[in-house]
């Protein structure tokens, strides 16, 4: 009998890939650069401030954990239901590849903007009123958060070294509802008084801050749906029943949900912000992809879905979890590779 829900992945190649900055076009998907991502603005006013700027925060969401459940009606039984549930986690990266991965969107982030005409100044004065007001947070804090669709993610903050520490912005760090969420609720406090201080030191310096905050996925998991048909059997087991599919695929990418770009305008006023409606991703392996399902699940699912065949009911679940073990100079190369796309969009809405 054919499952009415199956899992799929693509595995990754080239864990021992090396990446170096002068090899970064290889990483590029073709027609990715010239392609125009679709943007999302608030306060347009705000975006078209001065050409000089300081960039008070970069920093990046780096995604540790995805994963994602659907759930199936219809199977060969009236009210027959299946499920689907995988996770991927990213292994083998420690804090300072992670730091090293948030430095390289600092400096994509400079030199885009100053290929864009804007003179970006020095930070050190901004930074030191931010260390001041005891507004630079420790490093890689990790967040759970959905994403819908029963859909879920965890994001360890990173903050370039120039700031000391993550730099939260209004928005920026990912929080779970409810009492799952009070984890998050320092920084986001937190994030509201860097965007007061920012507003401020714009006005009395006379230039613009530019925050930037970047998701960096390494996996995607999408989720597929169709249909059926089994001939009824003597017992009338049979008929139309609903497939689902989750595949698996690795390669760096933005996030939408934590991708953006903040502009606070040397009037004083509220920040305008850029953000993307899709994901912009890049070509290159960033590691290994091993199925990592424990033993005790896969027989305790297998008994199951058994049980339900020989009940016909058509039902069928599967859990699989894996595991992307990453490769240092890989992760940090794409990284780099993937910032200099994501800059060039949201830049792209400043004027």
């Amino acid at each position: 009998m054919r499952d009415s829900i199956s899992t799929h992945r693509r595995q990754l190649i080239a864990s021992t890939l090396a990446a170096t900055a002068a090899g970064l076009a290889g990483w590029m998907l073709p027609g990715v650069a010239a392609a125009q991502p679709k943007l999302r603005t608030s306060g347009r006013a705000a975006l078209a401030g001065s050409k000089r700027v300081v960039l008070g925060s970069v920093a990046l969401a780096c995604l540790t954990e995805r994963q994602r459940q659907i759930s199936v009606g219809g199977g060969f039984r009236r009210g027959a239901a299946g499920s689907n549930f995988v996770k991927t986690t990213l292994a083998g990266l420690s804090d300072a590849d992670f730091q090293a991965a948030a430095d390289a969107a600092h400096a994509a982030a400079v030199e885009g903007l100053q290929a864009r005409g804007f003179e970006v100044v020095d930070p050190a004065a901004l930074v030191a009123l931010l260390k001041a007001d005891g507004l630079v947070q420790a490093q890689g804090s990790s967040h759970s958060f959905p994403e819908g669709n029963q859909q879920s993610s965890k994001a360890a903050m990173w903050g370039a070294s120039v700031y000391g520490g993550y730099v939260p912005m209004p928005n920026w760090t990912p929080a779970a509802g409810g009492l799952a969420g009070l984890s998050s609720m320092g920084l986001v406090v937190a994030g509201r008084k860097v965007d007061t201080l920012f507003r401020k030191h714009a006005a009395e310096a006379g230039i613009g801050i530019v925050g930037l905050l970047i998701g960096v996925s390494p996996v995607r998991i999408e989720a597929s749906f169709g249909s059926d048909w089994r001939v009824p059997d003597a017992f009338g087991r049979g008929g139309q029943t609903q497939t689902g599919t989750l595949t698996t695929e690795t390669g760096l990418s933005s996030h939408p949900l934590l991708t953006r770009m903040a502009l606070y305008p040397v009037s004083g006023d509220e920040a305008g912000e850029i953000a993307l409606e899709d994901e912009i991703g890049i070509q290159g392996g960033i590691g290994t992809l091993s199925d990592t399902t424990s033993g005790v699940t896969q027989g305790a699912q297998a008994v199951g879905n058994f049980l339900s065949m020989f009940g016909g009911s058509g039902r069928s679940n599967s859990t699989a979890n894996y595991t992307l073990q990453g490769d240092a100079a890989a992760y940090v190369a794409g990284t780099r590779a993937l910032s200099v796309d994501v800059v060039g969009a949201l830049a792209g809405g400043l004027s």
